[in-house]
């Protein structure tokens, strides 16, 4: 399964999710591919989870959708750390995704501010129906009723999107993080 996570901004947040998220599934038994899609490629580093395996590696953007198909033989997962600029190869790696993980913090629920992400996403299920793309809150507090509202707004903008239940607290996020996995993999 390829998992892209994605958001406009280049933050820490979506890195870290996207390597959370890939250690988790190599837990889970699954040899997982982390591909942090930079436009300065890096050596590959593997690590051994307690059951799958996990190779991280920086993948020259332009060769993505060349790669892609051929990667997809060789793990069961492939989870891309997409830029936060919009790329042919981001657009290439959200058209190519069974599932879009996006964290957005209260503060970046600014539907014209953010409409390049809006627009990526309902392009990529244009060509990609049956893509699952969950939203997921990012912050240091638990939001307001009305900081919630927005986020909810936010997240209509985008075909069929959900926004998943669980919170992941800024800098606490090792149980927020396994309460996501099990959120979104259960499904």
């Amino acid at each position: 399964m390829i998992i892209a996570v994605a958001n406009q901004s280049a933050t820490t947040a979506r890195s870290g999710m996207a390597d959370s998220l890939a250690q988790l599934r190599a837990e889970a038994g699954r040899t997982v591919l982390l591909i942090g899609a930079t436009t300065t490629p890096e050596r590959s580093v593997t690590a051994h989870g307690r059951r799958g395996s996990l190779a991280r590696h920086a993948l020259d953007t332009r060769g993505l959708q060349g790669e892609l198909e051929e990667l997809q033989q060789h793990y069961h997962d492939v989870v891309i750390d997409t830029e936060g600029r919009d790329t042919l190869e981001s657009r290439i790696a959200l058209i190519a995704a069974r599932l879009v993980i996006v964290p957005v913090h209260v503060d970046e629920v600014d539907v014209a501010g953010r409409y390049q992400l809006i627009d990526r996403l309902n392009s990529a299920r244009m060509f990609n129906p049956g893509l699952r793309v969950v939203f997921v809150i990012v912050g240091r507090k638990q939001p307001s009723p009305e900081e919630k509202a927005a986020v909810r707004h936010y997240v209509a903008q985008v075909m069929s999107a959900t926004l998943a239940g669980t919170l992941l607290h800024e800098g606490e996020a090792g149980d927020d993080l396994d309460a996501l996995y099990r959120e979104v993999f259960a499904h």
